[in-house]
């Protein structure tokens, strides 16, 4: 192996730092468990699931399935390469989104050390939105499309892949419309600077918002988009879909560093051009709408702030870079070689399998290991489990014959199923009743949550599991 230069070490750096931090981190099975199940159905049927067949609360009810492309890719590789394949899944991914965005850093003039620490702080806004769901695939799409306008005035023939991305990405994640916008915020650059060929970008967006179109739902899909973000019930029930609020580590990462953004505007010493200002502007508010926007504003924000970056005495033209010292390049080759040696060592592959998620040690959360284990005992045909929604996804993914009440499919379900659900998790007027009606035969309740416990043991449902996840009981009549 030839000794490693500092420009190739930043570079290095950039992608791989990223990419382990992925390896360590635990995947979420909130989401990735029903796409998981999802995936395998549509493999075994090859059908687009319709209506709902995992809960007694929504059964038979329209489903639509916008995701359904990241779901087949899922569930292909966990079928190929169980979670150690789903694990390196994430990291790939996490690797080609900040690769992109350190390449489109160097195409807007950034030297390398400057276009790497600029890549690792978009990983560090970004990071909590990295988990392996269908929106870190659209993610991935955005950054390659990103890497493509940042490149299209050298190569502008190449702008045309982004049709093609966009069509495969309308099938992945609701997202998709990001990829227009962006190659119309292209358009009013290249208007202002009357760049060569300057309509170019236009009429790629306009072919991609047509692009978009084919999918299953047609230009419904756009519709679906508009309403998920709109839904009430999103916005209310999911955390990550509520404002941007400086309250948490996330939100504090993204306010600080618009707060940077916004200093390197005002100390520019000259008028930043409008597109560029509308270019933050939009993933700005993109990223102040909801917290599940942080991860956007990360990578929308990277273009402009590498090109204003860029333009300062920080990357002036100089010298090519000097050949380090022999030992330096070695040094650096040991470096490169020992983080690609814990990328190895980190793998879950290497770790033993916990009995009851049937998955290696850590790799899960939010999937109760001994609870799951005691239902896989007591549950029977003709059983219906009201479970938290937080765990809903686990259960469909791990007890496929054990009808549950609620997921994490939050849209989905209608405003009278979720009221209902909140009767009973709060013990409003007809709780019981409603339990009754819906024939629910088993209940989980988190530990955080021994007020219902507590009820449900008053009217004789009899606690069988208990442990540090919370409790399984089961009603009176069964």
């Amino acid at each position: 192996m030839r000794p490693m230069t500092m420009s190739r070490l930043w570079g290095f750096l950039a992608v791989v730092l990223p990419s382990l931090a992925a390896l360590i981190a635990t995947l979420q099975s909130v989401d990735l468990t029903y796409h998981l199940r999802a995936g395998s159905e549509i493999l075994d049927t090859r059908a687009i699931p319709a209506i709902d067949t995992w809960t007694f609360t929504a059964s038979g009810l329209p489903w639509t399935d916008q995701q359904w492309g990241a779901q087949v890719l899922l569930a292909g590789v966990y079928h190929l390469a169980s979670w150690t394949g789903l694990v390196l899944l994430r990291a790939v991914f996490v690797a080609v989104v900040f690769g992109c965005l350190f390449e489109a850093s160097r195409r807007r003039g950034l030297g390398v050390r400057h276009a790497a620490w600029l890549t690792l702080a978009a990983f560090a806004v970004a990071a909590a939105a990295l988990s392996l769901r269908p929106q870190l695939f659209g993610m991935a799409f955005f950054a390659v499309v990103l890497l493509l306008v940042a490149d299209r005035r050298a190569h502008p023939r190449r702008l045309w892949i982004a049709p093609l991305i966009v069509l495969v990405w309308a099938n992945i994640h609701g997202s998709f419309f990001l990829g227009p916008i962006v190659l119309g915020l292209a358009w009013l650059e290249d208007m202002h600077d009357r760049a060569a060929g300057g309509h170019v970008a236009l009429w790629v967006a306009m072919t991609s918002a047509v692009a978009a179109s084919l999918t299953p739902l047609g230009p419904a899909v756009w519709s679906y988009a508009v309403g998920l973000s709109t839904n009430p019930e999103v916005t209310q029930r999911i955390t990550e879909w509520q404002r941007t609020s400086p309250g948490d580590v996330p939100g504090l990462l993204f306010y600080a560093s618009v707060a940077a953004v916004a200093l390197l505007l005002f100390r520019r010493g000259r008028a930043t051009p409008w597109p560029t200002l509308v270019w933050l502007g939009l993933f700005f508010i993109i990223g102040a709408y909801a917290a599940r926007g942080i991860g956007w504003w990360a990578l929308g924000a990277l273009l402009p702030v590498a090109g204003m970056l860029s333009q300062g005495p920080a990357d002036r033209p100089s010298a090519p870079e000097r050949p380090a010292p022999l030992v330096i390049r070695r040094l650096n080759t040991v470096i490169a070689g020992v983080l690609a040696f814990a990328g190895i060592a980190l793998l879950p592959a290497w770790r033993p399998i916990d009995p009851g998620t049937l998955a290696p040690a850590g790799v899960l959360a939010n999937a109760p290991s001994g609870i799951t284990d005691a239902l896989r005992d007591l549950a029977q045909p003709g059983d219906r489990l009201f479970n938290p929604q937080v765990w809903g996804s686990w259960f469909e993914f791990a007890l496929p014959d054990l009808p549950v009440a609620i997921d994490s499919r939050i849209e989905f379900f209608p405003p009278e199923v979720w009221e209902a659900y909140d009767v009973v998790s709060s013990g409003g007027a007809g709780w019981k009743e409603q339990l009754a009606a819906w024939e629910v035969t088993i209940a989980v309740t988190a530990s955080s949550d021994q007020e219902l416990l507590a009820r449900l043991e008053s009217v004789g449902w009899q606690s069988i599991h208990h442990d540090a996840d919370g409790s399984i009981l089961v009603s009176p009549d069964r």
